[in-house]
Formats: structure tokens, C-alpha cells, sequence
């Protein structure tokens, strides 16, 4: 299995190479030359398969040879030790042939944990072959930031620098990174927005400042960000109907990577009938599917805050894939996109795209109403990120007779304080976290200062 890049079929990658890196060099995203399709039979044969034993069955083609397999089979075991739930990934029943697949079982409650520990392991296991060091950067706006932190902080030549939107992450999770060891974690705030960082993360990757030390981003830019989330589709899809029954998804909007990982798995074989993207009333990914014009823009603050940004990176990958993996079609406009700040495809690639897609935004009213029908008509509590994708999952499921599946990404727990002023959660709600002002904020935009930040964190190390 090799890679290329989503703006130049010509760049070749090996899978070593992938995980050790962020973009690719012409800045668009790696992706497999091709991707491994499974036939109805054998994914059938699947529906036994313990979990660890069914995330190597997936996971395996797009590794190739570039790990050897009993290696491999140990790291992936190794990623889901620190779950606490012996599925892995549950399903709970929220009414008729609806359900939660409940990815909040992994070390820091949240879906992050999957690629998180994944890719530690992975980067690891490569750093060691190559005896090289790494300095693995993201931007983060609570949760992805958190799980970085817990897989990578203790391994050994890696250190962490996670950038943040100074002003817009709630508390809790901010006070969880200050907490983090400054000796193995940079903290970047920035006086912007999450899209902000976002793109000075992907500046950064451009004009990489440090020698010696290798860049990894632990954003989904990173294909591993993907990989370790098709596995998410397969485990519902064979749990409910033995791999061979049609089965749809919604997918709360907290990354672009959990969508387009349901769209490689359709295109591998799963029988997946509808994927509904649905966010919150941050609606720039509901826009683009329901009326093919993506325009980010500055966000609101909402209940479901890991939701809250409009640049969706991972939306390249997908589009490669509508432009029959045309690299100069997807650079022409990601070039127009990132000169205009708005893209629309070709009528062609919308209506293919609408095949399997539907989207659907929720407002705040809808939200709460969302979390108190749950509470009345199926007994369960869940987050508000939770919530979005069951109301858009029943809303606009194509149909009745096809199980619908809402990952639920974040635990209620995580929620805690919202719940108890809707009523719907007994346990006593922690008082607010203490939290000190850190750092100065670099400007938006600033990539000199980030370049210096950097570096003078590694002279300090040196």
C-alpha cells in the first residue's frame, strides 16, 4: 500500500512516511492509492470476530507491509486497553430500530481516544525503527488536545505542542491542558478562533522551522485520524445485521475525518445506505451538502462546543474522491478556496456526493428538547453533541426498515454542568476549574511567532 497526495497524484508515500507527518509537501492530504474492497462473503464472516480482532481486519490493507502483522496485530490490541468497556464500542437502543454507538469508553470519554492512541503507538513503533525524535503539533478546541496528551505525554522522544483558541474552550478542558506536564506539552493560545488554528497548524507544517525533529500532526490531516475510525462502521453494521443488511449513520459534525471514514467504508464494501451529517447551528458542513456552498465563517458559541468551527480539512479527502481522484482538480480548488474563502463543486460530483449524504442543522431550543425527550421516551442521558445526531438521525433517516446509528462521541459526564440545569443529571456538578492566564496569545495569522515559540521551547530543551 503506498499513499499520494490529494493535489498531486504523482507525490508517493510509504505508510511509515504518512503517519510520521501532517500534510503533504504540496499541502494537500495523503491518501491511499487505492483502497481495499472486501466482498459481501467475507465481511459476513466478520460478524464474530472479537473487536481487536476485526480492527486488524480493516486496518491491515492500508498498512501493507510496512509493519510486519503480528506487530501489528499487538499494537492495535495494545490501543484499547485503556477502555473500560469490554465491547469497546456498545450500542445502546434509543427507540425503534435506532441506536447510539457509544464511543466514549477510551481513556478521556471522548471518540478522540481511537486515533489518539492509535497513532502514539504507530509513531512510536516508527520513531524506534528510525531512532528519530518528534515534535507532534495540533490545534485543538477541548477534546483532541486532551486525548494527544494522554497517548503521547509519557512516550519517549515526543513532545507535544497543542494549539488553542484562547477565549473559546470551555473551562474544563482548559483547565486539563494547563494541567498537563510543561516539560513534555507546549501550550500555544492563540487570540483567534479554532479555524485559526487550524490554519496556522497547516502554515506551520509548510515552513517547519526545527531541524532534527520530525513534524506529526495529531489532527486528522494525519490519515491515521481516519483510519482508526472506518473501524467505527464495520463494528455497528455487523453487530445489527451480520455485515449484509443496509444501515444508515449520523454523524455529529466534530470532525470532517468520522464522515469521510463512513464514506471509505462504503466504498470498501459495508452496505451503508445514508450518512447524515449533522450539526449544530454552526452549519457550514450542513450548507455545502444541502446546497453545495461551503463558506466557513466566524462560530457561535453552543451546548455542543466540540462542534463549534467551520473549516472541516478532512472535506479534501472527499472531494479527491467526487473528482475521480483527480489531483489537479482538487488543487485548482482548494487554491480558489483558499484565495476566496468559499468553495462549490461541480453539479456532477454534489449529486454523487448526495447519493449517500444527507445533512441537517439543530438549533439550540432543538438540542435541549433533544436531551429531555431522550431522558422521558428511552431513560438514557446523553450529551448534548449526542443529542444532534439522534434528532437529525430520526429526522431524516431514508428508512425505517435500515437500523440508524448516532456515533455518540463525547460522554455525558463531560456535559455535567449542562445536564444538571436541564434537570437530567443527579450527580453534584463540579464548581468551576481554576485556571491562570498562561502564555501571551500569539496573533491570528502569526506563524513568526509561532516559529519562535517553537523554537525557543527546544533551545530551553537543548
Amino acid at each position: 500500500m503506498h499513499y499520494v497526495s490529494t493535489r498531486n497524484g504523482d507525490v508517493r508515500a510509504h505508510f511509515r512516511e504518512v503517519v510520521l507527518s501532517g500534510p503533504a509537501a504540496d499541502g494537500g492530504l495523503y491518501v491511499p492509492a487505492h483502497l481495499p474492497v472486501i466482498s459481501p462473503e467475507e465481511i459476513a464472516s466478520w460478524s464474530w470476530l472479537p473487536f481487536d480482532e476485526l480492527v486488524w481486519r480493516v486496518i491491515a490493507p492500508f498498512v501493507g507491509d510496512a509493519i510486519d502483522d503480528q506487530r501489528l496485530r499487538a499494537l492495535l490490541s495494545d490501543s484499547y486497553k485503556g477502555f473500560t468497556h469490554r465491547a469497546i464500542t456498545p450500542l445502546q437502543q434509543i427507540g425503534h430500530n435506532e441506536w447510539i454507538l457509544q464511543l466514549f469508553h477510551g481513556p478521556t470519554r471522548t471518540s478522540k481516544d481511537f486515533a489518539a492512541q492509535l497513532q502514539a503507538r504507530l509513531v512510536s513503533h516508527f520513531l524506534e525503527a528510525c531512532g528519530g525524535e518528534a515534535l507532534v503539533v495540533g490545534a485543538t478546541n477541548g477534546d483532541t488536545g486532551i486525548a494527544a496528551i494522554e497517548a503521547f505525554a509519557s512516550r519517549p522522544n515526543v513532545r507535544l505542542a497543542i494549539l488553542y483558541p484562547r477565549n473559546e474552550i470551555p473551562a474544563d478542558r482548559l483547565a486539563v491542558l494547563q494541567a498537563a506536564d510543561p516539560a513534555s506539552v507546549q501550550l500555544l493560545p492563540v487570540d483567534g478562533s479554532f479555524d485559526d488554528c487550524q490554519t496556522l497548524v497547516a502554515r506551520l507544517f509548510r515552513a517547519w522551522p526545527l531541524d532534527g525533529l520530525i513534524p506529526v500532526c495529531f489532527n486528522s490531516t494525519n490519515w491515521v485520524g481516519v483510519l482508526a475510525q472506518i473501524v467505527f462502521y464495520f463494528h455497528a453494521a455487523l453487530q445489527l445485521g451480520g455485515g449484509t443488511r443496509p444501515v444508515g449513520f449520523s454523524v455529529p459534525a466534530a470532525s470532517f475525518a468520522e464522515i469521510y471514514a463512513g464514506f471509505i467504508a462504503q466504498k470498501m464494501g459495508l452496505p451503508i445506505n445514508q450518512v447524515i451529517v449533522s450539526t449544530n447551528s454552526n452549519d457550514a458542513l450542513h450548507r455545502f451538502i444541502h446546497r453545495n456552498r461551503y463558506t466557513p465563517h466566524a462560530s457561535q458559541r453552543t451546548s455542543s462546543p466540540a462542534m463549534d468551527f467551520s473549516l472541516y480539512s478532512n472535506l479534501e479527502r472527499f472531494i479527491w474522491e467526487l473528482y475521480g481522484r483527480s489531483g489537479s482538480s482538487v488543487a485548482a480548488l482548494m487554491e480558489h478556496f483558499e484565495a476566496c474563502g468559499e468553495l462549490s463543486i461541480g453539479n456532477a460530483q454534489w449529486l454523487q456526493a448526495r447519493v449517500l449524504f444527507d445533512s441537517y442543522a439543530v438549533d439550540e431550543s432543538e438540542v435541549r428538547r433533544e436531551v429531555l425527550r431522550l431522558r422521558d421516551d428511552a431513560g438514557i442521558i446523553v450529551d448534548p453533541h449526542t443529542a444532534v445526531g439522534a434528532l437529525a438521525g430520526r429526522t431524516h433517516r431514508r428508512s425505517l426498515g435500515a437500523p440508524m446509528v448516532t456515533l455518540g462521541q463525547i460522554a455525558p459526564i463531560k456535559s455535567a454542568a449542562l445536564l444538571a440545569q436541564l434537570g437530567v443529571w443527579d450527580a453534584e456538578v463540579a464548581s468551576p476549574p481554576r485556571l491562570h492566564d498562561g502564555p501571551p496569545g500569539l496573533r491570528r495569522g502569526d506563524l513568526d511567532g509561532l516559529c519562535k515559540a517553537l523554537q525557543a521551547a527546544q533551545s530551553r530543551r537543548v
